[in-house]
């Protein structure tokens, strides 16, 4: 199955061989660099995660949201308006716990939500080959589409990130489950909906990876869906990192680091509400 059509169908999909291992490097090197700054309260605060590193406070990043082959990617998965709004470096140390069964979409109120359009989708780029024992992805495929028993759990509470306990059900694995083993290089595209986790990393050196979140066609968007994106993108919606001294945005970076990925960046809209918090949606 191709890019597109599996992306449909299941919710998520793999592209081999994205990055070479210049760029690679370059993202070993900038991503290193930036989790060196991490203290331990964070690292226990994300102890499920890992990390929580927005890549907002790193101007160098332009070159990777400017790279050729995400525009390429975008093509080919027919994004007409892509939008950029957050993004974030997320590294599990050896022998830290799972990832914890959620999905990423806040705007189930709006009726689209319950439609084949995907309003907001997942890029992840993995520095290192990844698989089961070292915390590579797992996911319910087409769990964007039919909703499933998770998407009225509220999975984002400082509890879990915390893995205060480590028996919840949300840490466990499913039947359902498949696993989405990954080579450095490659990138995996999924649907904010979709339901997704990562198994623990029982090996010896990190796993990291940066997500970046993007909005397919932000133009068929609702003026409030694209409200709070706006907001996000300039870290007055929700925040990760409440602490930070300064919430840099990417409008801050030099001019060196937007040249060729400012196209990306949504447009705040003046007079329009966003759209409320909703990130469980109604029981159908």
């Amino acid at each position: 199955m191709t890019a597109l059509p599996q992306l449909q169908a299941d919710g998520y999909c793999v592209i081999e061989q994205v990055l070479d291992q210049t760029d690679m490097d370059w993202l070993r090197s900038l991503c290193g660099q930036a989790l060196s700054n991490v203290s331990a309260e964070h690292r226990e605060r994300n102890r499920s995660q890992g990390s929580l590193v927005l890549i907002a406070d790193y101007p160098e990043f332009g070159r990777l949201l400017g790279h050729p082959v995400l525009s390429k990617i975008f093509d080919e998965l027919e994004f007409r308006d892509p939008k950029f709004s957050s993004g974030y470096i997320i590294s599990k140390p050896p022998q830290s716990p799972a990832l914890f069964w959620h999905q990423d979409w806040w705007g189930w109120n709006e009726p689209s939500s319950f439609t084949d359009q995907m309003a907001q989708v997942f890029v992840m780029i993995y520095l290192q080959d990844t698989q089961p024992q070292n915390g590579c992805l797992r996911v319910i495929p087409g769990s964007h589409r039919k909703l499933h028993e998770l998407h009225y759990v509220n999975a984002h509470t400082e509890s879990l990130s915390r893995v205060e306990n480590p028996n919840d059900r949300l840490f466990e694995s499913l039947p359902d489950q498949v696993a989405v083993p990954i080579n450095s290089g490659d990138v995996i595209v999924g649907d904010a909906r979709l339901i997704h986790g990562a198994f623990p990393n029982e090996q010896s050196e990190d796993r990291t990876l940066i997500t970046l979140w993007f909005h397919p066609n932000y133009n068929s968007l609702t003026p409030a869906l694209q409200s709070r994106i706006s907001e996000i993108f300039l870290r007055t919606g929700v925040d990760t990192d409440p602490d930070a001294p300064e919430k840099k945005t990417p409008l801050d970076w030099p001019d060196e680091n937007r040249v060729g990925c400012d196209f990306y960046f949504p447009k705040k809209l003046a007079g329009i509400d966003p759209n409320p918090w909703c990130r469980i949606p109604e029981r159908q």
